[in-house]
């Protein structure tokens, strides 16, 4: 028998449960979002069919392209301050003791294990304008020129909730640039160190070009994670003031289940899947395009 037959066949065999649990639960279930997104539908029956309506209403919808902005906020967000500094956290326990780095990874992951509710919860109190942390250190420092109604600010509002959001994940994406570190042999760095590079040398021109691999899984899951941010906007301003913090999750929430609008909120879903791919893509064909091997 062809051995090329036999491995893809031992291929399938293998992938074949993982692919059926992923055409079921995550391809199937599209289609239908398909179909009621080209119908008036208020989430029990269907009224009637209005073609591409929805997504002619969708795309002059001033809330729409407000929550299109919001989400590519926290993208950005994360992706020139949360994720260099996630890095940067990684490079920093690599160079300390075994004792403080165990002290280290604990206390960086903790937030990621945390109910999303508590944190959320949390940062609530902490940008409470009269008596919350925040306000109460800048009046404490003598900047109260600085202290801000955080959540119902506009100019602010959006910065908040990525902070507190992007907060809970640091540690995590800390602890996976850590893990992709110490996954490189020490060779590399042994020869680094001979040739007179310093740390920072030896970071930019070593460390981090071999952590391609990482860094592209890490950007994968931190964009799409950004992109799918619900919570946070509901529990700290329930999208307000107005629609000025909504994000596409939350537009597409508020328009099927508020507005009772499924066909809406249904190309909402598809248009947000559409982006998700293409971002997904993107990383893929232009992020750690060359394998490197060690």
């Amino acid at each position: 028998m062809n051995k090329k037959f036999i491995r893809n066949r031992d291929i399938f065999v293998f992938a074949f449960p993982a692919l059926a649990i992923f055409t079921i639960f995550v391809v199937y279930p599209i289609f239908p979002q398909v179909l009621i997104s080209f119908q008036e539908h208020d989430g029990f029956a269907f009224k009637s069919f209005v073609g591409i309506d929805n997504y002619k209403d969708i795309f002059f919808s001033k809330p729409f392209w407000k929550s299109e902005v919001n989400t590519y906020i926290i993208v950005l967000i994360s992706l020139f301050i949360a994720i260099p500094f996630s890095l940067f956290l990684a490079l920093f326990m690599d160079l300390q003791s075994e004792k403080l780095r165990r002290f280290l990874k604990i206390t960086t992951v903790l937030p990621a294990l945390l109910s999303v509710t508590v944190i959320a919860q949390m940062w609530v109190a902490i940008y409470e304008p009269t008596w919350g942390l925040l306000n109460t250190v800048l009046r404490t420092l003598g900047l109260e020129n600085l202290t801000r109604t955080w959540l119902v600010d506009k100019k602010t509002v959006m910065g908040s909730i990525s902070i507190a959001f992007l907060w809970q994940y640091i540690g995590l994406n800390a602890l996976l640039f850590y893990t992709g570190i110490k996954a490189i042999p020490k060779s590399f760095n042994e020869a680094a160190v001979i040739d007179g590079a310093r740390f920072l040398k030896r970071s930019i021109y070593v460390t981090i070009p071999l952590l391609q691999d990482v860094f592209k899984y890490v950007l994968v899951i931190s964009t799409l994670g950004c992109m799918a941010q619900f919570s946070y906007v509901r529990i700290l301003t329930s999208g307000g003031p107005g629609y000025t913090s909504r994000t596409i999750i939350y537009q597409m929430y508020y328009t099927a289940f508020t507005q009772s609008d499924f066909g809406t909120g249904s190309s909402i879903a598809i248009i947000f899947i559409i982006q998700c791919i293409f971002i997904s893509i993107i990383i893929n064909k232009y992020v750690a395009k060359e394998k490197i091997e060690y």
